[in-house]
């Protein structure tokens, strides 16, 4: 599988403790944590009757690029992500204030992690001016009041150090980094796609380094058991992991040939009337 990775220049951020992840005790709560802050799988049927994959995929995608132009932290966009969908698992809208609830759940994940937060006047600019502030400010604290104000949500960028300090991968070695950033891009694309909200941060982290190990070639070149550790270490099913990491790779793909087809519908039929020109002027060359 190639990979095919367009991360932005992040921000300068703190570095990973060391000794925290290497502790046990830190990495057994946030698997117990996780699980509190994990949406229902299934409300596009059972609780929401005015909103379909469709319409979640189209304001996921338009937060997806608010983060990237104002270059957040990569752990903004799922953290974001996880508040709508547990927002929406549990309290039906229209469709028309879906977008305003995207911002909000932008505001509030920017706030909780970002020294610089997205301000709102920035994120009203961001719709066009189609929500004001006041109606920003006010769904902000609708949004915390559903969430019973538990927004400290585990996302699958938290597990990722932890993970791979237990596949004794040295995280000093620039190849690190670049599995690192393979994942982002997976866990990014993975927070955008409806069918991925029943999987867990960790499990998804964990297809995430798998499929980028794969794509690296990694594990075939040191004959790694990847499976099998990753279940000791998360305590997830080896089916389960190896599925999420099929839909990851088949996600990859498919955008991948989205992006050719995009491609050859700009610049495609330019490159034929060039060939048919040559042709008439019998020059090959």
């Amino acid at each position: 599988m190639d990979l095919l990775c367009c991360e932005s220049t992040s921000k300068c951020v703190a570095q990973k403790d060391p000794a925290l992840l290497l502790d046990d005790r830190v990495f057994n709560t946030m698997l117990k944590s996780e699980l509190r802050c994990m949406p229902a799988p299934d409300y596009l049927v059972n609780v929401q009757k005015d909103l379909t994959p469709s319409l979640r995929k189209i304001v996921v995608d338009w937060m997806w690029e608010v983060c990237e132009e104002q270059k957040c932290q990569e752990d903004i966009f799922p953290l974001a992500v996880n508040y709508l969908d547990r927002f929406l698992s549990v309290n039906p809208i229209n469709k028309n204030h879906l977008q305003l609830l995207g911002t909000t759940c932008l505001l509030v994940s920017s706030k909780l992690r970002e020294s610089d937060c997205l301000s709102v006047d920035l994120l009203v600019m961001y719709t066009d001016n189609t929500i004001t502030s006041e109606d920003l400010l006010m769904w902000e604290l609708l949004l915390l009041s559903i969430l019973k104000w538990d927004v400290s949500a585990i996302t699958a960028h938290d597990f990722l150090w932890y993970i791979l300090k237990r596949l004794n991968m040295d995280t000093a070695k620039p190849f690190v980094d670049i599995v690192i950033k393979h994942c982002g891009t997976f866990i990014g694309m993975c927070a955008r796609d409806y069918k991925f909200c029943s999987y867990p941060p960790s499990v998804i982290a964990g297809a995430s380094i798998a499929a980028a190990l794969n794509g690296l070639e990694y594990a075939a070149i040191h004959k790694y058991d990847l499976f099998t550790k990753l279940h000791i270490i998360t305590g997830s099913k080896v089916e389960v992991l190896k599925t999420c990491q099929e839909l990851i790779e088949a996600m990859v793909d498919s955008h991948k040939r989205q992006r050719k087809e995009i491609e050859y519908e700009m610049y495609g039929k330019v490159y034929d009337k060039t060939a048919e020109s040559d042709d008439t002027t019998d020059c090959w060359i």
